[in-house]
């Protein structure tokens, strides 16, 4: 994906990301329930789009970030559907699941190339790891683990306490990261984001004195995601200023 088309990581972007979870979780499982196509031919569609963006967006030549953010919901919604494939009808044990996921995803984070600036906006936080075929394949494997572990979390200990908890762990690793310049920090807070937003999507919609349903859940979650990056507009970078040396870059604003 060009890099014109690349939201920086920043406090925005981490909000965008965990919405896009909560989101995600939700689209993922009206999806499954009511598009009747079933999980395989559910999963070729999605993977038709997916491809369909790319191709549109190499010829894009303006500046904006809705490829991106396009390409991000339809893998959550992707990833929803295959973690409860997985787990629910081939039916692999939690702790096998959970443990493969792990060691995928961490020969995934090992391939992927460090953060890097935008060389036109000098001074301004950092752009995702080159988002080339790894680094989605290690989004997707995220969105899988995370949908597994939430569901997990929310069966041991209940959807309000997954919730909490989840999201208490999230600030967490947004705090200890903050200032790193490691890939692994990054793939880490997205891994719990992924994870905290599969329990914030199914509390939403399953619990019973909300009582919204999914349906109603899945519209309020998106147009939360879609409002924080409308009204959460980028600062502009200052004109001329000098870029920071490579040693103080940060993936977190």
């Amino acid at each position: 994906m060009q890099s014109i088309h690349l939201p920086r990581v920043n406090a925005r972007y981490w909000t965008a990301i965990t919405l896009a979870s909560v989101f995600g979780t939700n689209l993922g499982d009206l999806y499954a329930h009511d598009s009747g196509l079933g999980i395989g031919p559910g999963l070729v569609v999605l993977a038709v789009l997916t491809a369909a963006v790319f191709l549109i967006e190499r010829r894009e030549r303006a500046r904006h970030e809705a490829w991106y953010w396009l390409v991000i919901i339809i893998i959550r919604t992707g990833a929803t559907n295959i973690a409860d494939y997985l787990a629910f009808r081939i039916r692999i044990p939690p702790l096998s699941l959970g443990l493969g996921l792990v060691a995928l995803m961490a020969v995934l984070i090992w391939a992927t190339r460090p953060c890097a600036r935008d060389s036109e906006a000098p001074g301004s936080a950092p752009l995702p790891p080159a988002t080339t075929g790894i680094y989605w394949a290690a989004m997707l494997t995220a969105g899988v683990l995370g949908t597994v572990l939430g569901d997990d979390a929310s069966h041991l200990i209940g959807e309000g306490l997954a919730l909490i908890g989840l999201a208490a762990l999230l600030l967490a690793a947004l705090f200890l990261a903050r200032g790193s310049s490691a890939t692994i920090a990054y793939w880490g807070v997205l891994a719990v984001a992924r994870t905290a937003g599969t329990a914030i999507g199914d509390f939403i919609a399953e619990d019973q004195q909300l009582a919204i349903g999914l349906a109603l859940s899945t519209l309020i979650t998106g147009t939360a995601f879609l409002l924080v990056l409308i009204m959460w507009l980028e600062r502009k970078a200052s004109i001329g200023r000098d870029p920071p040396p490579a040693s103080s870059q940060k993936f977190h604003q």
